[in-house]
């Protein structure tokens, strides 16, 4: 089983256990039961004071653990809310209550820093904006016989597509399509019409069917979730062990 990389998985975790840990020291610190700290927690109910104590730290730790484009500017300006509100705490103030920021926090806080410096290389920030880097997360493929139309600069053909995921196709392959081609693609499936922009990866054979691999390009958000919809579509209707494509 391929796994996310151990400190990545480790960094989410102690985010989300830092509002665990802030009420376990007031524990330690107070000799209050649990249910004596929990009600005076509850009488926070500003938003801030709920976010800072609450939501801010595991917040970051799922911005982590979902490496997508948006997760990289949510996650970098997470960290940097985090440091701020550290370097400006005020002594015996939310959400500590102590006269300097809990040293767990702290220690969170510089691992996030580091991250921060090494998630601005080009190299690392990869994972969030580039699926196929994202080794642990393997993309599921369905195996389908689906028509299509294909448009390059070399003329238009009817091909059939033999497995589809919700990032990339499987298609047959053909003497006008070479890797690094831009091809523009049509799928009428479930009554609707797609519009797609792929790009070819490799050539290569998949159980005895030739053909090439390609990266879909979407221009839109709406366009991504009404592919996603229509690839769900499939999904359930081979777990239904119906036709694929209607």
């Amino acid at each position: 089983m391929r796994k996310k990389p151990f400190f990545l998985t480790l960094l989410s975790v102690l985010c989300f256990i830092e509002p665990l840990i802030k009420i376990i020291y007031f524990k330690v610190t107070t000799n209050f039961g649990f249910l004596t700290i929990m009600a005076n927690l509850s009488e926070r109910d500003s938003l801030r004071e709920v976010f800072e104590f609450w939501l801010l730290f595991p917040i970051a730790g799922l911005m982590i653990m979902k490496l997508r484009n948006w997760s990289y500017a949510g996650f970098i300006g997470l960290m940097g809310y985090i440091i701020y509100t550290i370097i400006n705490y005020e002594e015996y103030t939310w959400p500590y209550n102590s006269d300097t920021p809990f040293m767990y926090s702290y220690v969170v806080a510089m691992i996030c820093f580091a991250i921060i410096v090494y998630f601005l290389l080009p190299s690392t920030r990869r994972p969030f904006f580039d699926a196929r880097v994202r080794w642990w997360e393997p993309m599921v493929r369905y195996k389908v016989s689906m028509p299509c139309q294909l448009v390059t600069s070399k003329g238009s053909w009817t091909s059939t597509i033999h497995n589809i995921s919700k990032s990339g196709v499987f298609v047959q392959d053909s003497d006008k399509v070479e890797v690094g081609d831009k091809i523009i693609m049509e799928i009428i499936a479930y009554g609707e019409t797609y519009s797609l922009i792929l790009e070819v990866m490799n050539k290569h054979t998949i159980n005895g069917q030739t053909g090439f691999g390609a990266r879909l390009h979407f221009h839109s958000i709406a366009q991504i979730f009404r592919f996603r919809g229509m690839v769900n579509k499939i999904k359930q209707s081979q777990e239904a062990g119906q036709t694929a494509v209607a």
